[in-house]
């Protein structure tokens, strides 16, 4: 080999050792991994995709950006097993090392992601990673510092208002007024307590059998769009429905229990308070119990079926989804059994009036119809827990105005 062959093959090997160390570089650049998990309707989402934008334009070529759709089974499981519970979700990984940085939504800044991604690049896992600045609210209290995320109480805040309305509405109100009204006559606490508790207990245990059925209804479907356009019509025709029989009480399409249904509750009712034995007065007020949350079925239905849809907006876990399923169970009967202890402490009796009833159906219905417009238009905004105040203290003001104004116009002519 002479010279000049072995000066060719030397350039020859340093090029293809160049291109190796280039190829390796651009590798180990592009290995930084930015996963944007969002979901169909996500106000949130849209609020966060410029920060990705941005964060993709100033890296270019060192970081891959991938953006992932939960409605998408396996990018919803994949978000799942990460931890996230809303969207949108950012997970900055380091592909050849295994490390990764997890941002829910209100950590989702620029400053953060940016953060992260060159920790990442350095890939020194030796040091501590930065700390994320967090968007909460803090507040001194006797107990010492308290922060709150005001994204992830919404949920809970739902939880309680829907549970709480669900449980106020007069289909409930009658079937355990009558109830002990029947009780009254037995003048026996001890009776009393034993058939609304049981009454209560299985009302409830009913509940959440429903709402579990309906959320697998919803797990079946899986797009989530199509789950919050069903709560939101729900809602809809339902806080219509129970709007309309404020200003039109009785008249026309009604979602309140019909009269023969009522009738047959009553002797079932009756039957329980002739009843002597403990044993037979048990298994009497379990088949009350469900015979009675069948017949409400149509009447109170669309409360669980909305909260339901709204739960399932948010991405948790399966035991979580039955936890709050409890939750809301528990909120439905706290008012019930309040009412069953007024009634065994005084030994009076209670009636729910047409008016108040009416009172009722107009905040429930204007709850109802504001949550169905929400979830038709802009279901992002139920994850924010200013949403659920503003619905409920605007409810409350448009019933009270409205009742007041129409009682005093109209409802004296009319009785």
């Amino acid at each position: 080999m002479n010279r000049y062959s072995r000066y060719f093959l030397i350039v020859i090997l340093a090029c293809f050792f160049l291109l190796t160390f280039v190829e390796s570089v651009v590798a180990d650049s592009s290995e930084i991994i930015v996963e944007f998990y969002y979901a169909e309707d996500c106000d949130h989402c849209e609020e966060k995709a410029p920060v990705i934008d941005e964060i993709e334009n100033l890296y270019g070529d060192n970081i891959t950006v991938y953006r992932f759709s939960t409605g998408v089974y396996d990018y919803r499981q994949k978000f799942l097993n990460y931890g996230f519970k809303t969207t949108p979700g950012v997970v900055v990984i380091n592909e050849s090392k295994g490390n990764y940085s997890l941002f829910p939504y209100e950590l989702i800044t620029t400053e953060n992601l940016k953060n992260a991604i060159d920790y990442h690049l350095a890939g020194n896992y030796s040091e501590k990673p930065p700390e994320p600045n967090r968007n909460e609210i803090c507040l001194d209290t006797p107990f010492g510092k308290i922060c709150l995320n005001p994204t992830e109480l919404s949920l809970p805040v739902f939880t309680i208002i829907l549970g709480a309305l669900d449980s106020i509405n007069p289909c409930s109100f009658f079937v355990l007024l009558i109830l002990l009204s029947l009780l009254l006559h037995t003048k026996s606490r001890k009776r009393m307590l034993l058939v609304g508790g049981i009454f209560i207990f299985f009302s409830g245990f009913i509940y959440f059998l429903l709402m579990v059925a309906i959320l697998f209804f919803f797990f079946a479907i899986e797009q989530q769009i199509i789950i919050l356009l069903i709560a939101g019509s729900v809602a809809l025709i339902f806080g219509g429905l129970n709007i309309k029989e404020f200003f039109f009480f009785k008249k026309g399409p009604s979602a309140s229990i019909p009269e023969d249904k009522k009738s047959k509750l009553y002797k079932q009712m009756s039957k329980i308070v002739k009843m002597k034995a403990v044993l037979p007065v048990i298994i009497a007020t379990i088949i009350l119990a469900i015979s009675a949350n069948t017949v409400e079925l149509l009447c109170s239905f669309n409360l669980p079926l909305v909260y339901t849809g709204i739960l399932t907006s948010y991405n948790l876990d399966a035991m979580s989804y039955y936890l709050y399923l409890v939750f809301y169970n528990i909120i439905y009967v706290i008012p019930l059994m309040i009412i069953v202890g007024i009634i065994v402490f005084t030994l009076g009796r209670w009636k729910l009036s047409e008016w108040q009833g009416r009172i009722l159906k107009l905040f429930s219905g204007t709850m109802m119809f504001s949550l169905g417009v929400i979830l038709w238009l802009k279901p992002g905004l139920l994850q924010n827990i200013f949403t659920a105040i503003s619905i409920l203290f605007v409810s409350l003001f448009v019933t009270g105005l409205i009742s007041i104004i129409w009682k005093k116009k109209y409802y004296k002519t009319e009785i």
